[in-house]
C-alpha cells in the first residue's frame, strides 16, 4: 500500500441545527481539495471518502477499502460566528492515533483554519512518511463577507448531488453569493458550471448553457485570472461548442497550472476525440478509479473509455463493477447493453437494456441504445421505421445509427444538422469508429473540414498522485547539503532539542534556518530516513545513555523513555524494536551486565 496515502472522511455535525451538515461537509471537501494540492500525496476523493458517511466503521475496514495508509476523522460545532472543529490523522494498519488537534476559530478566519489544518496534516504525513513538497499556504481567501461563503457551501451542497432538482437550487445559491459578493471569484466559475448541467438535463438549450457557461466564466476570470474552475469551463466551451483546439488545451492546460488535479471527462474526451490516444485516456480514467474506488461513475468513465476506444472486452468489467456498487445505475446499464450487443450476445444486451427502459421510463437514449443492438443483430428494417417516426435533441444520435446501418444519405443529413445545432458529439467526427462507414463519402469530408480538425501534438499526462514528485525547489548542491548537514547534526547534539515532545520538520527547519520544503528533502535523500525516524533515533540514544546511568535505575524504563521525548509508550516500544532488535526490557539487561 502506498504510504503517503489519505482519505478525509465527513465530518460529524455537532451542531444544534442538523441543516449544518452542509458546513461540515464543505470543510471536509475543502481539506480535501487543499491536499489534492500537494504532488506525491495520493488522495481519495470526496465520492470514495464520503461513502462512510454516518457509518462508524473500524478504520482498519475503511483503510482497506480505500486502499490509504491515513484517514481523517473529524466534527465540527458551529454556533453564531464561532466554529470549533476536533480533527485526528489516524493510521489504517493499527488505528494508532497521529496527531490529533481541537481548533476554535470565528468564521472569518474560516480560510485561515482551512489551510492551517490543511498544512498541519500534511506535515505530519510528510514527517511520518517520508518526503513531499509541501506549498506555503494551500487555502486561499475565497471571500470576505462570512454569510456569502455559508451561501457558496449549501449552493455546492446541491451542485455535487448534480440531480434535476439540486441543480435547480445551486444555481440560485451560487447567484445569491454573487450578490452578497460581486468578486466572489469561484462562485462566479461555479455558476458557469452548473449552467453546463442546465443544459445537459434541457431545462435551456445547448447553445443558451454554453454561452450562459462562457459568460460567467470569464466573469471570474476578469476578476482572478488564475481561477482553476473558470479555466476548467473555458477548456469545456473550447472543446464542445467553440472547437477551438489549441485554446481548448490552453483552458485546460491553465487549470491544471491552477490547480485542478482531477478531471477526467475533459482531457480523456481530448485523448480519445482529438488525438487517438486511447492508452493514454485509459491509463488517466484508471488512475481516477484509483482516487475514487468506491464511486461508481470511476467504473464507468473507465467502462467508457475502453468502448470509445473499440475494446468491448474490457469496458464489460468496467460497466460490471459499477453496476456491483450501484444495481440500479441506468447510465451502466445502457452501456453495458451496448457493449454485450458489440460483443454478439444479443440475449444479454437486450434483457440488460430492458432493465435500463424500466428505471428511465424509456427517457433518455436507451431507445437508441435498443436500436443499435438491433441493427447489430440484423433486425434493420424495423429499426429503420422507428427511426423515422422518432425526434432526437442532438442530430448525432440518429446518425451515429444511419453509419452504423452504412446509410450515408440519411447519416450526413443529420451531420450537417449537429454542424449547424453545433452538437457536442461533432468532436467525434475525426477518429471515432462509428463514423468509419461513412468516412470516404465526400459530404461527409466536406463537413469534416469546416469543424478545421488539426494534428496535435500529444499532450503531457498530468503527474500521477501514486507517485513521489521531487521538484528542484527542495534540491540542493553538494555544498549547501554539507553546509545544512553540519547544522543538522550540531543541532540534534543538543539534549534540549531531542527531547522537545513539540519538535516538528518545521520547528527544525526554522532552527537552522532552512524551508521545512528542504530539510525535508535532505533527511530523507541525504539522511535516508522519514523526519520521524531520524528524530526518534537520537531520542533512542539519549534512552539507551539514560537507562545505563546508575543514577536512573529507580526510574522505570518508559519513564525514561518519556523524558528522552518519546510521547507513546507503543511508538516507543515499536521504533525500539525495530531499531535493536530487542525489547527495552532486554537491551537494558544485556548492557547493564
Amino acid at each position: 500500500m502506498n504510504q503517503r496515502s489519505i482519505a478525509v472522511l465527513p465530518f460529524d455535525n455537532l451542531s444544534p441545527d442538523p441543516e449544518n451538515e452542509y458546513f461540515s461537509d464543505g470543510m471536509a471537501e475543502e481539506i480535501i481539495y487543499a491536499l489534492s494540492k500537494i504532488n506525491g500525496l495520493k488522495v481519495i476523493a470526496r465520492t470514495s471518502s464520503f461513502a462512510f458517511k454516518g457509518q462508524k466503521e473500524d478504520v482498519r475496514i475503511i483503510g482497506n477499502k480505500l486502499g490509504v495508509a491515513t484517514v481523517i476523522e473529524g466534527s465540527i460545532r458551529k454556533s453564531g460566528d464561532r466554529v470549533r472543529i476536533a480533527v485526528q490523522l489516524i493510521r489504517t494498519d493499527n488505528g494508532f492515533q497521529i496527531w490529533s488537534e481541537t481548533f476554535d476559530r470565528t468564521l472569518k478566519d474560516i480560510f485561515e483554519l482551512q489551510d492551517e489544518i490543511s498544512i498541519l496534516v500534511a506535515d505530519r504525513m510528510r514527517e511520518n512518511f517520508g518526503h513531499m513538497e509541501i506549498r506555503d499556504s494551500l487555502v486561499s481567501t475565497k471571500t470576505s463577507n462570512p454569510e456569502a461563503y455559508d451561501l457558496f457551501l449549501k449552493a455546492s451542497h446541491h451542485f455535487k448531488r448534480k440531480d434535476l432538482v439540486d441543480v435547480k437550487e445551486a444555481l440560485v445559491l451560487f447567484t445569491r453569493a454573487t450578490e452578497l459578493d460581486p468578486n466572489f471569484t469561484e462562485a462566479y466559475a461555479y455558476i458557469g458550471e452548473t449552467y453546463l448541467h442546465h443544459a445537459g438535463f434541457n431545462l435551456i438549450s445547448a447553445k443558451e448553457g454554453f454561452q450562459k457557461s462562457r459568460e460567467y466564466a470569464q466573469k471570474a476570470l476578469a476578476i482572478h485570472p488564475n481561477d482553476m474552475r473558470a479555466h476548467k469551463v473555458m477548456a469545456y466551451v473550447h472543446l464542445f461548442h467553440d472547437w477551438n483546439w489549441e485554446a481548448a488545451i490552453q483552458s485546460y492546460n491553465e487549470a491544471v497550472a491552477a490547480g485542478l488535479s482531477n478531471e477526467i471527462d475533459f482531457i480523456t474526451n481530448y485523448y480519445i476525440f482529438i488525438q487517438k490516444d486511447y492508452d493514454l485516456a485509459i491509463a488517466v480514467a484508471k488512475e481516477n478509479q484509483s482516487r475514487d474506488p468506491l464511486h461508481i461513475i470511476s467504473y464507468w468513465w473507465l467502462g467508457l473509455c475502453y468502448y470509445l476506444s473499440g475494446r468491448f472486452e474490457d469496458a464489460l468489467p468496467a460497466f460490471e463493477e459499477s453496476l456491483r456498487i450501484e444495481p440500479n445505475f441506468s447510465e451502466a446499464l445502457r452501456w453495458k447493453g451496448l457493449v454485450l450487443g458489440y460483443l454478439g450476445r444479443f440475449e444479454e444486451a437486450f434483457e440488460t437494456l430492458d432493465r435500463a427502459i424500466a428505471l428511465t421510463n424509456g427517457e433518455g437514449l436507451v431507445k437508441l441504445d435498443v436500436m443499435t443492438v438491433k441493427v447489430l443483430s440484423g433486425e434493420i428494417d424495423g429499426v429503420l421505421e422507428e427511426l423515422e417516426n422518432s425526434h432526437y435533441i442532438d442530430p448525432c444520435d440518429p446518425a451515429a445509427l444511419y453509419s452504423l446501418m452504412n446509410r450515408p444519405d440519411e447519416a450526413i443529413h443529420f451531420l450537417q444538422k449537429g454542424l449547424e445545432e453545433k452538437s457536442s458529439m461533432m468532436v467525434s467526427l475525426k477518429y471515432w469508429w462509428v463514423w468509419d462507414n461513412i468516412r470516404e463519402d465526400e459530404r461527409f469530408q466536406e463537413i469534416y473540414r469546416q469543424m478545421n480538425f488539426q494534428d496535435h501534438k500529444a499532450h503531457r499526462q498530468h503527474p500521477s498522485n501514486q507517485q513521489l514528485v521531487i521538484t528542484q525547489s527542495s534540491q540542493m548542491g553538494e555544498e549547501e547539503c554539507a553546509h545544512f548537514l553540519q547544522s543538522l547534526r550540531e543541532k540534534m547534539t543538543l539534549e534540549e532539542v531531542v527531547t522537545d515532545t513539540n519538535l516538528t520538520l518545521r520547528s527544525l527547519a526554522e532552527q537552522i534556518a532552512l524551508h521545512p520544503n528542504k530539510l525535508s528533502w535532505l533527511i530523507n535523500m541525504k539522511l535516508g530516513q522519514n523526519f520521524n525516524d531520524f528524530v526518534n533515533s537520537h531520542r533512542l540514544k539519549v534512552f539507551q545513555t539514560k537507562a545505563l546511568e546508575t543514577k536512573n535505575a529507580h526510574i522505570t524504563l518508559l519513564g525514561l523513555a518519556y523524558e528522552s521525548g518519546f510521547t507513546s509508550k507503543s511508538v516507543f516500544n515499536e521504533f525500539f524494536k525495530k531499531s535493536t532488535g530487542l525489547t527495552p526490557k532486554a537491551w537494558v539487561k544485556t548492557h547493564r551486565n
